[in-house]
Protein backbone atom coordinates (compact mmCIF):
# COMPACT_ATOMS: atom_id res chain seq x y z
CA UNK A 1 0.00 0.00 0.00
CA UNK A 2 2.87 2.37 0.75
CA UNK A 3 4.16 1.82 -2.78
CA UNK A 4 0.77 2.69 -4.19
CA UNK A 5 0.55 5.94 -2.26
CA UNK A 6 4.05 7.01 -3.22
CA UNK A 7 2.77 7.11 -6.79
CA UNK A 8 -0.62 8.68 -6.15
CA UNK A 9 0.28 11.53 -3.83
CA UNK A 10 2.90 13.25 -6.03
CA UNK A 11 0.50 12.99 -8.95
CA UNK A 12 -2.16 14.83 -6.97
CA UNK A 13 0.37 17.43 -5.94
CA UNK A 14 1.37 17.88 -9.57
CA UNK A 15 -2.25 18.40 -10.60
CA UNK A 16 -2.84 20.84 -7.79
CA UNK A 17 0.26 22.80 -8.67
CA UNK A 18 -0.52 22.91 -12.38
CA UNK A 19 -4.06 24.22 -11.98
CA UNK A 20 -4.14 25.64 -8.47
CA UNK A 21 -0.96 27.61 -8.90
CA UNK A 22 -2.34 29.46 -11.91
CA UNK A 23 -5.71 29.94 -10.26
CA UNK A 24 -4.11 31.54 -7.25
CA UNK A 25 -3.05 34.45 -9.44
CA UNK A 26 -6.66 35.50 -9.60
CA UNK A 27 -7.28 35.32 -5.88
CA UNK A 28 -8.68 38.81 -5.54
CA UNK A 29 -8.92 39.23 -1.80
CA UNK A 30 -8.10 37.52 1.48
CA UNK A 31 -11.22 36.15 3.18
CA UNK A 32 -10.74 34.88 6.77
CA UNK A 33 -10.84 31.08 6.82
CA UNK A 34 -13.87 29.75 8.69
CA UNK A 35 -13.30 26.00 8.82
CA UNK A 36 -9.86 25.13 7.55
CA UNK A 37 -9.37 22.50 4.90
CA UNK A 38 -10.91 19.40 6.48
CA UNK A 39 -12.79 16.80 4.38
CA UNK A 40 -16.13 18.12 5.65
CA UNK A 41 -15.21 21.70 4.80
CA UNK A 42 -14.18 20.69 1.29
CA UNK A 43 -17.27 18.48 0.89
CA UNK A 44 -19.50 21.51 1.40
CA UNK A 45 -18.38 22.69 -2.04
CA UNK A 46 -19.01 19.35 -3.79
CA UNK A 47 -22.57 19.02 -5.22
CA UNK A 48 -24.60 16.20 -3.70
CA UNK A 49 -25.01 14.44 -7.05
CA UNK A 50 -21.29 13.61 -7.16
CA UNK A 51 -20.68 9.95 -7.92
CA UNK A 52 -17.68 9.82 -5.60
CA UNK A 53 -15.15 12.04 -3.90
CA UNK A 54 -11.62 11.62 -2.63
CA UNK A 55 -9.62 13.73 -0.19
CA UNK A 56 -5.87 13.91 0.38
CA UNK A 57 -4.00 16.03 2.93
CA UNK A 58 -0.78 16.83 1.10
CA UNK A 59 1.03 18.72 3.83
CA UNK A 60 4.45 17.18 4.34
CA UNK A 61 4.07 16.62 8.07
CA UNK A 62 1.15 14.23 7.54
CA UNK A 63 3.07 11.84 5.30
CA UNK A 64 6.45 12.27 6.98
CA UNK A 65 5.16 10.00 9.76
CA UNK A 66 5.94 7.10 7.41
CA UNK A 67 9.63 7.91 7.87
CA UNK A 68 9.38 6.44 11.38
CA UNK A 69 8.94 2.94 9.94
CA UNK A 70 10.64 0.35 7.79
CA UNK A 71 14.03 -0.84 6.67
CA UNK A 72 16.38 1.49 4.78
CA UNK A 73 15.47 -0.38 1.59
CA UNK A 74 11.73 0.15 2.15
CA UNK A 75 12.35 3.80 3.04
CA UNK A 76 14.12 4.25 -0.26
CA UNK A 77 11.22 2.66 -2.15
CA UNK A 78 8.57 4.82 -0.48
CA UNK A 79 10.38 8.14 -0.45
CA UNK A 80 12.92 7.67 -3.24
CA UNK A 81 10.21 7.65 -5.89
CA UNK A 82 8.40 10.48 -4.11
CA UNK A 83 11.55 12.60 -4.05
CA UNK A 84 12.22 11.88 -7.72
CA UNK A 85 8.74 12.94 -8.79
CA UNK A 86 8.82 15.99 -6.53
CA UNK A 87 12.16 16.96 -8.06
CA UNK A 88 10.60 16.74 -11.53
CA UNK A 89 7.74 19.00 -10.41
CA UNK A 90 10.18 21.50 -8.93
CA UNK A 91 12.22 21.47 -12.14
CA UNK A 92 9.14 22.32 -14.21
CA UNK A 93 8.20 25.11 -11.80
CA UNK A 94 11.72 26.47 -11.96
CA UNK A 95 11.26 27.05 -15.69
CA UNK A 96 8.67 29.65 -14.70
CA UNK A 97 10.92 31.00 -11.96
CA UNK A 98 8.79 29.39 -9.24
CA UNK A 99 9.99 27.62 -6.10
CA UNK A 100 7.61 24.96 -4.81
CA UNK A 101 8.89 25.11 -1.21
CA UNK A 102 8.66 28.91 -1.04
CA UNK A 103 5.82 29.79 -3.42
CA UNK A 104 3.30 26.94 -3.24
CA UNK A 105 3.92 24.64 -0.29
CA UNK A 106 3.14 27.34 2.34
CA UNK A 107 -0.49 27.72 1.19
CA UNK A 108 -1.38 24.33 -0.36
CA UNK A 109 -3.30 22.39 2.29
CA UNK A 110 -5.49 19.64 0.84
CA UNK A 111 -7.07 18.36 -2.34
CA UNK A 112 -10.57 16.95 -2.79
CA UNK A 113 -11.43 15.51 -6.18
CA UNK A 114 -14.95 14.51 -7.15
CA UNK A 115 -16.73 13.03 -10.17
CA UNK A 116 -19.69 15.34 -10.82
CA UNK A 117 -22.16 15.12 -13.74
CA UNK A 118 -22.55 18.52 -15.40
CA UNK A 119 -26.27 17.98 -16.05
CA UNK A 120 -28.90 15.31 -16.65
CA UNK A 121 -28.17 15.60 -20.36
CA UNK A 122 -24.50 14.92 -19.68
CA UNK A 123 -24.49 11.91 -17.32
CA UNK A 124 -20.78 11.22 -17.77
CA UNK A 125 -19.13 13.01 -14.84
CA UNK A 126 -16.44 15.65 -15.06
CA UNK A 127 -13.67 16.02 -12.49
CA UNK A 128 -14.05 18.75 -9.88
CA UNK A 129 -11.03 19.65 -7.77
CA UNK A 130 -11.41 21.53 -4.51
CA UNK A 131 -8.06 22.76 -3.23
CA UNK A 132 -7.84 23.85 0.38
CA UNK A 133 -5.84 27.00 1.13
CA UNK A 134 -4.17 26.80 4.53
CA UNK A 135 -2.64 30.30 4.47
CA UNK A 136 -4.34 33.09 2.52
CA UNK A 137 -1.58 35.60 3.06
CA UNK A 138 0.86 33.21 1.40
CA UNK A 139 -1.47 32.53 -1.50
CA UNK A 140 -1.93 36.26 -2.02
CA UNK A 141 1.85 36.66 -2.10
CA UNK A 142 1.96 33.96 -4.72
CA UNK A 143 -0.78 35.70 -6.70
CA UNK A 144 1.23 38.90 -6.71
CA UNK A 145 4.25 37.01 -8.00
CA UNK A 146 2.18 35.62 -10.84
CA UNK A 147 0.99 39.02 -12.04
CA UNK A 148 3.82 39.35 -14.52
CA UNK A 149 2.78 36.21 -16.39
CA UNK A 150 1.91 37.24 -19.93
CA UNK A 151 1.32 33.85 -21.57
CA UNK A 152 -2.12 33.23 -20.06
CA UNK A 153 -5.39 33.75 -21.92
CA UNK A 154 -7.94 34.68 -19.27
CA UNK A 155 -11.66 35.38 -19.54
CA UNK A 156 -13.92 36.31 -16.67
CA UNK A 157 -17.64 35.57 -16.11
CA UNK A 158 -19.92 35.91 -13.11
CA UNK A 159 -22.16 33.33 -11.45
CA UNK A 160 -24.28 34.45 -8.50
CA UNK A 161 -21.76 37.11 -7.56
CA UNK A 162 -18.74 34.81 -7.81
CA UNK A 163 -16.15 35.30 -10.55
CA UNK A 164 -15.38 32.28 -12.72
CA UNK A 165 -12.07 32.56 -14.54
CA UNK A 166 -11.49 30.67 -17.77
CA UNK A 167 -7.77 30.10 -18.06
CA UNK A 168 -6.30 28.81 -21.30
CA UNK A 169 -2.64 28.49 -22.13
CA UNK A 170 -2.69 25.32 -24.22
CA UNK A 171 -6.04 25.12 -25.96
CA UNK A 172 -7.64 23.21 -23.07
CA UNK A 173 -9.35 25.72 -20.81
CA UNK A 174 -9.78 25.30 -17.06
CA UNK A 175 -12.44 27.07 -15.03
CA UNK A 176 -11.63 28.34 -11.55
CA UNK A 177 -13.64 30.00 -8.80
CA UNK A 178 -12.52 31.30 -5.41
CA UNK A 179 -14.83 30.10 -2.64
CA UNK A 180 -13.74 31.37 0.77
CA UNK A 181 -10.64 29.34 1.64
CA UNK A 182 -10.91 26.95 -1.30
CA UNK A 183 -10.29 26.93 -5.03
CA UNK A 184 -12.89 25.06 -7.09
CA UNK A 185 -11.75 24.07 -10.56
CA UNK A 186 -12.79 21.86 -13.45
CA UNK A 187 -12.51 21.60 -17.21
CA UNK A 188 -16.31 21.96 -17.28
CA UNK A 189 -17.74 25.38 -16.46
CA UNK A 190 -21.14 23.97 -15.45
CA UNK A 191 -19.47 21.83 -12.77
CA UNK A 192 -17.79 24.90 -11.29
CA UNK A 193 -21.16 26.66 -11.29
CA UNK A 194 -22.62 23.75 -9.34
CA UNK A 195 -19.77 24.00 -6.84
CA UNK A 196 -20.57 27.69 -6.38
CA UNK A 197 -24.25 26.82 -5.83
CA UNK A 198 -23.31 24.26 -3.17
CA UNK A 199 -21.05 26.74 -1.40
CA UNK A 200 -24.03 29.12 -1.23
CA UNK A 201 -26.40 26.60 0.30
CA UNK A 202 -27.53 24.19 -2.41
CA UNK A 203 -27.27 20.49 -1.42
CA UNK A 204 -23.70 19.27 -1.06
CA UNK A 205 -22.01 16.11 0.14
CA UNK A 206 -21.77 17.65 3.61
CA UNK A 207 -25.19 19.32 3.86
CA UNK A 208 -26.95 16.14 4.98
CA UNK A 209 -26.37 15.47 8.69
CA UNK A 210 -26.07 11.71 8.26
CA UNK A 211 -23.59 12.05 5.40
CA UNK A 212 -21.51 14.51 7.40
CA UNK A 213 -21.43 12.06 10.30
CA UNK A 214 -20.15 9.29 8.02
CA UNK A 215 -17.42 11.55 6.64
CA UNK A 216 -16.31 12.38 10.17
CA UNK A 217 -16.61 8.78 11.45
CA UNK A 218 -14.31 7.29 8.81
CA UNK A 219 -11.62 9.87 9.69
CA UNK A 220 -11.70 9.21 13.44
CA UNK A 221 -8.03 8.31 13.77
CA UNK A 222 -4.73 9.91 14.62
CA UNK A 223 -3.18 11.86 11.76
CA UNK A 224 -5.78 11.20 9.01
CA UNK A 225 -4.33 11.78 5.55
CA UNK A 226 -6.80 10.55 2.92
CA UNK A 227 -10.40 9.54 2.32
CA UNK A 228 -12.63 8.08 -0.39
CA UNK A 229 -16.40 8.64 -0.19
CA UNK A 230 -19.16 7.12 -2.33
CA UNK A 231 -22.46 8.79 -1.40
CA UNK A 232 -24.66 6.28 -3.26
CA UNK A 233 -22.90 2.97 -3.81
CA UNK A 234 -25.75 1.26 -5.64
CA UNK A 235 -26.19 4.22 -7.96
CA UNK A 236 -22.46 4.31 -8.74
CA UNK A 237 -22.38 0.62 -9.66
CA UNK A 238 -25.52 0.97 -11.77
CA UNK A 239 -24.21 4.02 -13.61
CA UNK A 240 -20.82 2.41 -14.17
CA UNK A 241 -22.53 -0.71 -15.54
CA UNK A 242 -24.49 1.45 -17.98
CA UNK A 243 -21.23 2.16 -19.80
CA UNK A 244 -20.97 -1.57 -20.54
CA UNK A 245 -24.42 -2.44 -21.97
CA UNK A 246 -23.18 -5.77 -23.30
CA UNK A 247 -22.88 -7.06 -19.73
CA UNK A 248 -25.81 -5.61 -17.76
CA UNK A 249 -26.36 -6.15 -14.06
CA UNK A 250 -29.06 -8.72 -13.20
CA UNK A 251 -32.12 -6.81 -11.88
CA UNK A 252 -32.08 -8.71 -8.59
CA UNK A 253 -28.40 -7.92 -7.97
CA UNK A 254 -29.04 -4.30 -8.87
CA UNK A 255 -31.82 -4.18 -6.26
CA UNK A 256 -29.46 -5.59 -3.63
CA UNK A 257 -26.71 -3.09 -4.44
CA UNK A 258 -29.19 -0.24 -4.21
CA UNK A 259 -29.70 -1.11 -0.55
CA UNK A 260 -26.12 0.03 0.18
CA UNK A 261 -26.55 3.73 0.82
CA UNK A 262 -22.97 4.95 1.13
CA UNK A 263 -19.37 3.88 1.70
CA UNK A 264 -16.58 5.98 3.18
CA UNK A 265 -12.98 4.86 3.70
CA UNK A 266 -10.42 6.93 5.62
CA UNK A 267 -6.67 6.46 5.93
CA UNK A 268 -4.36 7.57 8.71
CA UNK A 269 -0.73 7.14 9.77
CA UNK A 270 -0.08 6.76 13.49
CA UNK A 271 2.49 5.29 15.87
CA UNK A 272 1.51 1.72 14.94
CA UNK A 273 1.57 2.10 11.15
CA UNK A 274 -1.00 2.74 8.44
CA UNK A 275 -4.65 2.50 9.43
CA UNK A 276 -7.83 2.34 7.36
CA UNK A 277 -11.40 2.81 8.56
CA UNK A 278 -14.46 2.06 6.42
CA UNK A 279 -18.02 3.06 7.28
CA UNK A 280 -20.90 1.54 5.31
CA UNK A 281 -24.50 2.70 5.60
CA UNK A 282 -27.27 0.39 4.43
CA UNK A 283 -31.04 0.43 4.25
CA UNK A 284 -32.05 -0.99 7.67
CA UNK A 285 -35.35 -2.28 6.29
CA UNK A 286 -33.54 -4.48 3.77
CA UNK A 287 -30.45 -5.55 5.73
CA UNK A 288 -31.87 -7.16 8.82
CA UNK A 289 -28.80 -9.18 9.76
CA UNK A 290 -27.31 -8.30 13.13
CA UNK A 291 -23.90 -9.49 14.24
CA UNK A 292 -23.88 -11.44 17.46
CA UNK A 293 -20.78 -10.83 19.58
CA UNK A 294 -18.07 -13.39 18.86
CA UNK A 295 -16.55 -14.70 22.11
CA UNK A 296 -13.08 -15.01 20.58
CA UNK A 297 -12.36 -18.24 22.49
CA UNK A 298 -11.19 -20.03 19.35
CA UNK A 299 -8.10 -17.80 19.24
CA UNK A 300 -6.87 -19.67 22.32
CA UNK A 301 -6.96 -22.94 20.34
CA UNK A 302 -4.45 -21.79 17.70
CA UNK A 303 -0.67 -21.97 18.32
CA UNK A 304 1.30 -18.79 18.98
CA UNK A 305 3.24 -19.05 15.71
CA UNK A 306 0.07 -19.00 13.59
CA UNK A 307 0.85 -17.00 10.45
CA UNK A 308 -2.79 -16.23 9.53
CA UNK A 309 -6.03 -16.52 11.45
CA UNK A 310 -9.66 -15.46 11.11
CA UNK A 311 -12.62 -16.07 13.39
CA UNK A 312 -16.32 -15.35 13.12
CA UNK A 313 -19.58 -16.48 14.66
CA UNK A 314 -22.76 -18.38 13.80
CA UNK A 315 -21.89 -19.34 10.24
CA UNK A 316 -25.21 -21.15 9.95
CA UNK A 317 -27.29 -18.01 10.50
CA UNK A 318 -25.06 -15.93 8.22
CA UNK A 319 -25.43 -18.56 5.50
CA UNK A 320 -29.22 -18.58 5.77
CA UNK A 321 -29.31 -14.78 5.65
CA UNK A 322 -27.10 -14.72 2.55
CA UNK A 323 -29.42 -17.20 0.87
CA UNK A 324 -32.43 -15.00 1.58
CA UNK A 325 -30.66 -12.02 0.04
CA UNK A 326 -29.07 -13.64 -3.00
CA UNK A 327 -31.01 -16.74 -4.05
CA UNK A 328 -33.30 -14.49 -6.11
CA UNK A 329 -30.27 -13.66 -8.29
CA UNK A 330 -30.37 -16.29 -11.07
CA UNK A 331 -26.59 -16.43 -11.56
CA UNK A 332 -25.98 -16.95 -7.84
CA UNK A 333 -28.70 -19.57 -7.47
CA UNK A 334 -27.49 -21.45 -10.55
CA UNK A 335 -23.91 -21.56 -9.28
CA UNK A 336 -24.97 -22.53 -5.76
CA UNK A 337 -27.21 -25.34 -6.98
CA UNK A 338 -24.31 -26.71 -9.00
CA UNK A 339 -22.07 -26.68 -5.93
CA UNK A 340 -24.77 -28.39 -3.86
CA UNK A 341 -25.15 -31.09 -6.49
CA UNK A 342 -21.41 -31.72 -6.75
CA UNK A 343 -21.05 -32.02 -2.96
CA UNK A 344 -23.96 -34.44 -2.76
CA UNK A 345 -22.59 -36.57 -5.60
CA UNK A 346 -19.08 -36.80 -4.18
CA UNK A 347 -19.79 -36.97 -0.45
CA UNK A 348 -23.49 -37.86 -0.05
CA UNK A 349 -23.74 -34.80 2.19
CA UNK A 350 -26.23 -31.96 2.05
CA UNK A 351 -24.34 -28.66 2.00
CA UNK A 352 -26.98 -26.74 3.95
CA UNK A 353 -28.00 -29.37 6.52
CA UNK A 354 -25.06 -31.74 6.97
CA UNK A 355 -22.18 -29.27 6.64
CA UNK A 356 -23.26 -25.72 7.47
CA UNK A 357 -26.35 -26.53 9.53
CA UNK A 358 -24.46 -27.41 12.73
CA UNK A 359 -21.95 -24.51 12.53
CA UNK A 360 -24.03 -22.32 14.84
CA UNK A 361 -21.32 -21.00 17.15
CA UNK A 362 -17.84 -19.58 16.72
CA UNK A 363 -15.77 -20.70 13.73
CA UNK A 364 -12.08 -20.17 13.00
CA UNK A 365 -9.53 -20.63 10.25
CA UNK A 366 -5.75 -20.66 10.58
CA UNK A 367 -2.64 -21.24 8.52
CA UNK A 368 0.15 -22.66 10.68
CA UNK A 369 3.87 -23.20 9.87
CA UNK A 370 4.88 -26.82 9.32
CA UNK A 371 7.57 -28.40 7.15
CA UNK A 372 7.34 -32.09 7.92
CA UNK A 373 5.80 -34.88 5.86
CA UNK A 374 3.43 -33.72 3.16
CA UNK A 375 3.89 -30.09 4.23
CA UNK A 376 7.60 -30.03 3.52
CA UNK A 377 7.21 -28.55 0.04
CA UNK A 378 4.86 -25.72 1.06
CA UNK A 379 5.97 -24.89 4.61
CA UNK A 380 2.55 -24.61 6.22
CA UNK A 381 -0.75 -26.36 6.78
CA UNK A 382 -4.27 -25.28 7.57
CA UNK A 383 -6.96 -25.91 10.13
CA UNK A 384 -10.65 -25.21 10.60
CA UNK A 385 -12.19 -25.19 14.06
CA UNK A 386 -15.86 -25.06 15.00
CA UNK A 387 -17.90 -24.69 18.14
CA UNK A 388 -21.37 -26.20 17.86
CA UNK A 389 -24.47 -26.82 19.92
CA UNK A 390 -25.28 -29.94 17.85
CA UNK A 391 -22.35 -32.30 18.38
CA UNK A 392 -24.35 -35.31 17.22
CA UNK A 393 -24.95 -33.85 13.75
CA UNK A 394 -21.30 -32.77 13.47
CA UNK A 395 -20.10 -36.24 14.45
CA UNK A 396 -22.43 -37.81 11.88
CA UNK A 397 -20.93 -35.56 9.18
CA UNK A 398 -17.35 -36.48 10.06
CA UNK A 399 -18.31 -40.16 10.22
CA UNK A 400 -19.65 -39.97 6.64
CA UNK A 401 -16.42 -38.30 5.53
CA UNK A 402 -14.35 -41.02 7.23
CA UNK A 403 -16.38 -43.71 5.43
CA UNK A 404 -15.91 -41.91 2.10
CA UNK A 405 -12.14 -41.77 2.67
CA UNK A 406 -12.05 -45.49 3.48
CA UNK A 407 -13.93 -46.25 0.25
CA UNK A 408 -11.09 -44.50 -1.58
CA UNK A 409 -8.60 -46.96 -0.03
CA UNK A 410 -7.15 -44.33 2.28
CA UNK A 411 -6.41 -45.76 5.75
CA UNK A 412 -8.30 -44.11 8.62
CA UNK A 413 -6.72 -44.55 12.04
CA UNK A 414 -7.49 -43.34 15.53
CA UNK A 415 -4.96 -42.20 18.10
CA UNK A 416 -4.72 -40.06 21.21
CA UNK A 417 -2.67 -36.85 21.28
CA UNK A 418 -2.56 -35.41 24.77
CA UNK A 419 -6.15 -35.60 25.97
CA UNK A 420 -7.69 -35.45 22.49
CA UNK A 421 -8.92 -38.47 20.51
CA UNK A 422 -7.87 -37.85 16.91
CA UNK A 423 -8.98 -39.53 13.68
CA UNK A 424 -6.28 -39.42 11.00
CA UNK A 425 -6.36 -40.00 7.25
CA UNK A 426 -3.11 -41.45 5.93
CA UNK A 427 -1.64 -41.11 2.46
CA UNK A 428 -1.44 -44.71 1.18
CA UNK A 429 2.02 -44.80 -0.51
CA UNK A 430 3.97 -43.30 2.39
CA UNK A 431 1.48 -43.72 5.24
CA UNK A 432 2.09 -40.10 6.13
CA UNK A 433 -0.84 -38.31 7.72
CA UNK A 434 -2.79 -36.27 5.20
CA UNK A 435 -5.51 -34.82 7.45
CA UNK A 436 -7.27 -35.39 10.72
CA UNK A 437 -10.01 -34.26 13.08
CA UNK A 438 -10.79 -34.42 16.76
CA UNK A 439 -12.88 -32.95 19.57
CA UNK A 440 -10.94 -30.59 21.83
CA UNK A 441 -13.87 -30.34 24.24
CA UNK A 442 -17.60 -31.13 24.25
CA UNK A 443 -18.50 -28.41 21.74
CA UNK A 444 -15.24 -27.79 19.83
CA UNK A 445 -14.02 -29.84 16.87
CA UNK A 446 -11.08 -29.19 14.54
CA UNK A 447 -10.12 -30.43 11.09
CA UNK A 448 -6.47 -29.99 10.09
CA UNK A 449 -4.21 -30.66 7.10
CA UNK A 450 -0.81 -32.19 7.81
CA UNK A 451 0.52 -34.21 10.73
CA UNK A 452 2.39 -31.29 12.41
CA UNK A 453 -0.78 -29.18 12.35
CA UNK A 454 -2.91 -31.98 13.82
CA UNK A 455 -0.45 -32.42 16.68
CA UNK A 456 -0.21 -28.73 17.53
CA UNK A 457 -4.00 -28.31 17.38
CA UNK A 458 -4.53 -31.23 19.73
CA UNK A 459 -1.83 -30.07 22.13
CA UNK A 460 -0.57 -26.48 21.64
CA UNK A 461 2.29 -25.39 23.91
CA UNK A 462 1.67 -21.65 23.62
CA UNK A 463 -1.51 -20.21 22.13
CA UNK A 464 -2.16 -17.30 19.78
CA UNK A 465 -3.89 -15.16 22.40
CA UNK A 466 -0.58 -15.22 24.33
CA UNK A 467 1.44 -14.06 21.31
CA UNK A 468 2.92 -10.57 21.73
CA UNK A 469 2.59 -9.91 18.01
CA UNK A 470 -1.12 -10.81 18.01
CA UNK A 471 -1.78 -8.71 21.09
CA UNK A 472 0.14 -5.69 19.79
CA UNK A 473 -1.58 -5.74 16.38
CA UNK A 474 -5.15 -6.25 17.63
CA UNK A 475 -5.14 -4.20 20.84
CA UNK A 476 -5.51 -0.88 18.99
CA UNK A 477 -8.37 -2.15 16.82
CA UNK A 478 -11.94 -1.44 17.94
CA UNK A 479 -13.65 -4.22 19.85
CA UNK A 480 -15.15 -6.40 17.13
CA UNK A 481 -18.48 -8.18 17.35
CA UNK A 482 -17.76 -10.25 14.25
CA UNK A 483 -14.23 -11.54 14.85
CA UNK A 484 -10.72 -10.61 13.78
CA UNK A 485 -8.50 -11.30 10.78
CA UNK A 486 -4.79 -11.41 11.63
CA UNK A 487 -1.53 -11.97 9.77
CA UNK A 488 1.84 -12.39 11.48
CA UNK A 489 4.17 -11.15 8.75
CA UNK A 490 7.37 -12.47 10.36
CA UNK A 491 5.94 -16.00 10.24
CA UNK A 492 4.37 -15.45 6.83
CA UNK A 493 7.67 -14.16 5.41
CA UNK A 494 9.43 -17.34 6.49
CA UNK A 495 7.14 -19.16 4.07
CA UNK A 496 6.87 -16.53 1.34
CA UNK A 497 10.58 -15.73 1.06
CA UNK A 498 11.86 -19.31 1.22
CA UNK A 499 9.26 -21.23 -0.76
CA UNK A 500 10.73 -22.20 -4.17
CA UNK A 501 7.24 -22.34 -5.68
CA UNK A 502 6.91 -18.60 -4.94
CA UNK A 503 10.46 -17.35 -5.37
CA UNK A 504 10.96 -19.19 -8.68
CA UNK A 505 8.16 -17.17 -10.26
CA UNK A 506 10.14 -13.94 -10.00
CA UNK A 507 7.42 -12.34 -7.90
CA UNK A 508 9.67 -11.53 -4.95
CA UNK A 509 11.74 -8.67 -6.25
CA UNK A 510 14.14 -6.84 -3.90
CA UNK A 511 11.56 -4.06 -3.62
CA UNK A 512 8.76 -6.46 -2.68
CA UNK A 513 11.00 -8.21 -0.14
CA UNK A 514 11.95 -4.88 1.45
CA UNK A 515 8.29 -3.92 1.89
CA UNK A 516 7.31 -7.34 3.26
CA UNK A 517 10.09 -7.20 5.83
CA UNK A 518 8.90 -3.79 7.00
CA UNK A 519 5.44 -5.10 7.97
CA UNK A 520 5.00 -6.45 11.48
CA UNK A 521 1.45 -7.68 11.06
CA UNK A 522 -2.01 -7.03 9.64
CA UNK A 523 -5.16 -6.80 11.75
CA UNK A 524 -8.78 -6.41 10.65
CA UNK A 525 -11.90 -5.93 12.77
CA UNK A 526 -15.50 -5.28 11.74
CA UNK A 527 -18.39 -4.05 13.84
CA UNK A 528 -22.09 -3.39 13.47
CA UNK A 529 -22.65 0.00 15.09
CA UNK A 530 -26.43 -0.05 14.67
CA UNK A 531 -29.00 -1.56 12.30
CA UNK A 532 -27.79 0.52 9.37
CA UNK A 533 -24.11 1.20 10.08
CA UNK A 534 -21.16 -1.17 9.69
CA UNK A 535 -17.52 -0.29 10.27
CA UNK A 536 -14.35 -2.07 9.24
CA UNK A 537 -10.91 -1.22 10.61
CA UNK A 538 -7.60 -2.36 9.12
CA UNK A 539 -4.18 -1.84 10.68
CA UNK A 540 -1.04 -2.36 8.62
CA UNK A 541 1.33 -2.55 11.59
CA UNK A 542 4.83 -1.48 10.56
CA UNK A 543 8.17 -2.13 12.17
CA UNK A 544 10.03 0.86 13.63
CA UNK A 545 12.69 2.39 11.43
CA UNK A 546 15.87 0.35 11.55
Amino acid sequence: MATKWKLIVPGIIAGAVAIGGIAAYFYLKVIPAQEGTSPVASAKIVPDEAWMAGYVDITSDSWDKLKDFGTPEAQDIVFGGFDTMTADIKKELAKDKLDYDKDIKPWLGSVMFAAVPASEDQPTPSMLMVIGIKDKVEVLNFANKMKDKEDLDVKETDHKGVKILEIDNSGSPSFVAILDNHLAMSDNQDVVKKAIDSSKGDPSLASDGETRKILEESMKMDNPVAQIFIPDYGKLITQAAAFNPSNPLPPQLKDQLNQIKSVSVGMGIDNEGVRFRAVTKVNPDSFKWEFKPVPGKIISQFPANTLLSANAGDLSSQWNYALEQLESVPEFKEGLDEVRQQIRQTTQLDLDKDIIGWMDKEVGLALIPGNQGLLQSVGFGGTLIFKTSDRAKAEATFAKLDDLVKQSNVPVNKSKIGNVDVTQWQFPPTKETLAGHGWIDEETVFFAIGDPIIKVMAKPEKTLDQSETFKSVTRTLPESNSGYFFVNMDEANKVILTNPAITSQGLITPEVEAVLKSIRGIGVASTQMDKSTYTGDVLLALKPKS
